[in-house]
């Protein structure tokens, strides 16, 4: 499992992003905002931040979406 941080509205919260390697999924969650994905981990990155982007698209503004996707993205593509 991978931690890390990611600032919405000005605060520090954690995410934590376990690969599921028997489905080829990462299991993304926020738990300080009730939120968390499943998406594949055969997507390019780019691909994996447009889909993060559209599940949050709901709960905050596009610039947050983009900046979590993209701290998102950046650690998954290290591991």
């Amino acid at each position: 499992m991978l931690q890390i941080q990611t600032s919405i509205n000005d605060a520090r919260m954690p995410v934590f992003i376990v690969p599921h390697e028997e489905r080829g999924t990462y299991i993304v969650s926020i738990p300080d905002m009730n939120f968390s994905l499943e998406y594949s981990q055969d997507l390019s990155e780019a691909d994996q931040a447009e889909e993060i982007v559209l599940h949050l698209f709901n709960v905050m503004d596009e610039e947050t979406c983009e900046a979590v996707a993209r701290d998102i993205t950046r650690a998954t593509s290290t591991k």
